[in-house]
């Protein structure tokens, strides 16, 4: 497999990749109407991210203390992922076909 370029900027901004990476769906089969933005358990820094969502999203927004003790166990599948698969490359370029029709999916919301 050929170096994956750097990115410049995320996949939406990117005027050839406008629907973003990410088709994110919900448990009824539709696109949500708002932005999204997925991040992934190979990713290092994500864990880090989640546990800082959870401390403001307790002190500030006051989300459930079950809530946020869920959302912390999480993080901690995600580096066990990352253990035992290896470390992602986030800040990377596309290494992979799109299909057509997860893209036509794609444009009829916020993909991410």
């Amino acid at each position: 497999m050929a170096e994956k370029p750097d990115l410049n900027c995320i996949f939406r901004d990117n005027p050839k990749t406008p629907e973003g990476k990410y088709l994110v769906l919900r448990r009824d089969g539709t696109v949500p109407p708002w932005p999204w933005f997925v991040m992934g358990g190979a990713d290092p820094m994500v864990p880090w991210a989640l546990r800082f969502y959870c401390l403001l999203g307790f002190v500030m927004r006051h989300y459930s203390w079950g809530y946020v003790k869920s959302m912390w166990r999480f993080t901690r599948a995600m580096q066990k992922y990352r253990r035992e698969h290896g470390t992602g490359d986030p800040g990377k370029g596309p290494h992979r076909r799109d299909d057509p029709e997860t893209i036509a999916k794609m444009r009829q919301g916020w993909s991410a």
